[in-house]
């Protein structure tokens, strides 16, 4: 006769081997279902505050990389926006006047995260005269556009915004949570 460890076991033990009954299924089915069911709306609201937030951050870090590949390229670099599309686009300058861009497509928000100027209100971009441009000098500053008393805000659909500053004179970027 072959004997399994389960023969060893008590037999409190092996009673509990046989499963559960259709009843114990259903209700930890309903509870399961429950969670879920209360738990999306926080789910759905942390993904556009996630959204908005990410989509700055990724702004912030474009812009300190084009300050930084202006300085130690000793060339401008610029950042283009296209607010209709909401959409940036990165650039260097060939030395001659032309711009040659540094990715192939440009950067684009994600869905729901438009730019604005103050909260909700579409943004009219004009930097330094230029309409939709930012230039960073390869001294490390940027033009006036993008100084600290007028950033950049990112809002999600639900009004949320995150605000994209620099310094003027350092091209510090940060990124800022809210108007104010």
């Amino acid at each position: 006769m072959i004997t399994t460890i389960a023969d060893h076991l008590p037999a409190r033990w092996r009673a509990a081997d046989r499963g559960f009954s259709l009843i114990e299924l259903i209700v930890v089915v309903g509870l399961l279902g429950l969670i879920v069911l209360v738990g999306m709306p926080a789910l759905d609201d942390w993904l556009e505050r996630y959204r908005v937030r990410s989509a700055a951050q990724n702004l912030a870090a474009n812009m300190q990389l084009l300050r930084m590949r202006a300085v130690s390229r000793n060339r401008q670099h610029r950042i283009t926006f296209s607010a209709a599309n909401s959409q940036y686009t990165l650039f260097e300058s060939d030395g001659g006047g032309g711009w040659t861009q540094l990715e192939p497509l440009p950067n684009t928000l994600p869905q729901g995260v438009t730019f604005s100027s103050t909260l909700g209100d579409p943004i009219q971009l004009a930097f330094g005269g230029n309409p939709d441009i930012a230039i960073f000098h390869p001294d490390g500053s940027v033009n006036d556009r993008l100084a600290q008393d007028n950033p950049v805000f990112l809002t999600n659909i639900r009004g949320e915004a995150f605000r994209v500053i620099i310094n003027q004179v350092t091209g510090r970027v940060r990124v800022l949570e809210g108007e104010a």
